[in-house]
């Protein structure tokens, strides 16, 4: 497992450019945090870093964002509005899986049961309840 400490949002985001750099295509990355806590800002930083030079905006109310860059296509998913998982069958989340693909999750238990296994998880802990201050960002690899 590696962390990242970060004193404000400013080095959540800086750290996504270093996360980047450990993942590989086909791979689907659960984020985990609080709400508040920076989940989406990360996102949008690792994405600025694959190489995605246009706005990168939170997909709350769309579910799904979908950004190509070199390596492949980078798609993320805010599920924290589903009110049931199986919502998510509409999606067919399974046709965009491929060797060029990859995953950012926030709120993945909001899709238990139709979610493709993590491969990476990430998680955000915020050091205070006010979201901020310093939070402390870990990656693990599960596969």
């Amino acid at each position: 497992m590696q962390t990242f400490d970060c004193q404000d949002l400013v080095a959540t985001a800086a750290a996504g450019a270093e996360i980047i750099n450990l993942l590989s295509y086909p791979c689907c990355v659960y984020v985990h945090g609080e709400m508040g806590a920076g989940k989406t800002t990360l996102c949008q930083s690792i994405i600025k870093a694959a190489g995605y030079s246009g706005t990168v905006t939170s997909p709350t109310y769309n579910l799904i964002h979908e950004y190509k860059v070199d390596a492949g296509v980078i798609y993320h998913m805010d599920l924290y509005r589903l009110n049931d998982p199986s919502e998510l069958e509409f999606l067919a989340l399974g046709d965009l899986w491929n060797e060029n693909s990859l995953f950012l999750i926030e709120w993945p238990s909001q899709g238990d049961g139709y979610l493709r296994k993590a491969d990476v998880d990430l998680t955000i802990e915020c050091e205070d309840d006010s979201n901020q201050g310093s939070r402390k960002i870990s990656i693990s690899c599960i596969n």
